[in-house]
């Protein structure tokens, strides 16, 4: 079992496939008109909307990374509420996971 997260094992086994995907997700913030906190923002009410645990873990993780508060990032996730609360409550105790990681 290896201890590496998802995306270390993807970019070394298909790192041409990880880089075109890093190329293109800088890409889609056309002529940066979005700033960095509001990209992780946007990304972490996407991915609690589609209950991608992988996905949502690591841009928590980027948001505290960059001093994002815990209040800011649970409001972006609570966008999801509208959608279901199932959707929601996913990411609710995936921040409490990730702050109490770091």
């Amino acid at each position: 079992m290896t201890t590496k997260n998802v995306w270390q094992v993807f970019s070394e086994e298909t790192p041409g496939v990880a880089d075109a995907w890093i190329n293109m997700s800088k890409e889609i913030n056309v002529d940066d008109v979005l700033d960095q906190k509001t990209m992780l923002l946007i990304r972490i009410g996407i991915y609690s909307v589609t209950r991608d645990p992988v996905a949502l873990r690591h841009f928590i993780g980027e948001a505290f990374k960059v001093g994002i508060s815990k209040k800011e990032i649970q409001a972006a996730a609570l966008m999801a509420w509208g959608t279901g609360v199932t959707y929601s409550e996913l990411a609710i105790p995936l921040i409490q996971e990730v702050e109490e990681s770091l």
